[in-house]
């Protein structure tokens, strides 16, 4: 098997430049809702409103699109402004936009 060098041109190309690695990411990421799941608890950051609630399925609004979650004895622990504590088993989480779009 022979190996090939790579040229300098080439090898410049496939590496992202310091500036690409450190750059601030585009302004519609910061409006984005967070998710961060503790041991049994889901808190999210970002909900407008809950839409469907049951102990089976909880459909949230997040702004540009829809978070359904899937499970077991789901419950809302705690919704504070845009804050959302649920707990219960999570099986499953769909995300669909409002619009039709892929989110």
């Amino acid at each position: 098997m022979k190996l090939r060098k790579l040229t300098k041109k080439r090898s410049r190309q496939l590496l992202p430049s310091p500036g690409d690695l450190f750059a601030q990411p585009p302004a519609a990421f910061y409006r984005l809702p967070e998710f961060e799941l503790r041991g049994s608890s889901l808190l999210t950051r970002g909900c407008r409103r809950v839409l469907e609630f049951g102990p089976e399925k909880i459909c949230l609004d997040m702004g540009s699109f829809t978070v359904t979650f899937y499970g077991a004895a789901l419950q809302i622990e705690s919704l504070t402004g845009k804050s959302l504590i649920l707990t219960g088993k999570i099986r499953r989480i769909d995300f669909a936009n409002k619009w039709g779009e892929e989110p």
